[in-house]
């Protein structure tokens, strides 16, 4: 294979390990990614790690204008997929001062309490994959410092009930209930968002060329980083939905959205299954762009008495 990705001997694209990748955490949790049916190489890339009663994950979309996206989103996943495993479980026992037994990292004993804590895990989990990713524009392929390969980042840390979760872009998060619409708990950084919210109408800006360009991304051009995140306790069941643009664009409406991914899950009756069927479904619809989505499912806290200093507040998506 070429440096440009097509067989040199008979001159067809070929194929890379990339085009189609696929995580599969049982129960916990299950990613799949692919190239779609448009683009020569895929340039989004996914993090997914389980364990007990936990599950961090990760999404990121590369660039396309930019030099090496793929490059920037692999590193990206990678870099946040590692520091996430540092978050602990909110219903865990507090670590120790002094514990002769077990070393405390400083970070552990000031962190907040709750879910609060995880979005805290997720802010320092993208902070530190976008310094990884500015750091690409000073390695390897010197047209890197001309064109800094760029990202977009949503990243997930799963304890239980508890979420947190943040992002840079738009690289999207889902909450899915037992019924209903969907509920997009991210905010696109993009041109569309940021007219609207001043008032523009929301159809035309939608339809407007302008509408996907992002405002926020990962890379060593972006200036400061400042991911936002948020937490919730989710009071019911339900999946969480982490994906790229590539799949979202063919469901922009929140009850279609939620009814295909429901189908997904009823029709394969397994997580992998799910995901799979979701990016076949964005295939079918022309895959013009690369494909990623993750699944999941997070149980309902346990009930417990309210007291006058102790009140379960139904999926607060509070930014921390």
């Amino acid at each position: 294979m070429g440096d440009d990705g097509y067989c040199e001997e008979c001159g067809m694209l070929a194929g890379r390990s990339r085009d189609h990748l696929e995580a599969d955490g049982g129960a916990a949790g299950a990613a799949v990614s692919d190239r779609g049916r448009r683009h020569r190489r895929n340039e989004d890339a996914m993090w997914l790690a389980v364990g007990t009663n936990a599950a961090d994950v990760v999404v990121s979309d590369g660039v396309s204008a930019s030099f090496d996206p793929d490059a920037a989103s692999d590193i990206a996943v990678r870099a946040a997929g590692e520091l996430l495993a540092c978050a602990r479980h909110p219903d865990a026992p507090p670590p120790v001062a002094g514990d002769p037994d077990e070393t405390v990292p400083l970070e552990d004993l000031e962190r907040p309490p709750g879910a609060v804590g995880l979005a805290a895990a997720a802010a320092h989990a993208i902070t530190g994959a976008a310094a990884a990713v500015a750091s690409l524009a000073h390695t390897g392929d010197p047209r890197r410092a001309a064109a800094n390969p760029a990202c977009t980042i949503v990243a997930a840390a799963v304890r239980g009930p508890h979420v947190g979760y943040g992002w840079v872009g738009d690289s999207r998060i889902y909450w899915l209930g037992p019924d209903g619409p969907a509920e997009q708990l991210t905010e696109d950084d993009s041109w569309a968002t940021h007219v609207i919210a001043m008032g523009a109408d929301p159809v035309a800006a939608m339809n407007d060329p302008k509408a996907h360009a992002i405002t926020a991304w990962l890379g060593a051009d972006a200036g400061p980083v400042r991911p936002r995140v948020r937490s919730f306790t989710a009071s019911e069941a339900g999946h969480l939905v982490l994906c790229s643009d590539g799949l979202w664009n063919y469901l922009p409406d929140p009850a279609e959205f939620g009814a295909v991914v429901r189908e997904s899950l009823r029709a394969t009756n397994s997580l992998l299954g799910a995901a799979r069927a979701l990016v076949a479904y964005a295939n079918a619809a022309g895959g013009g762009d690369n494909i990623t989505v993750a699944l999941i499912p997070v149980p309902a806290a346990e009930a417990k008495p309210a007291t006058d200093f102790d009140k379960t507040i139904p999926l607060d998506t509070t930014d921390a």
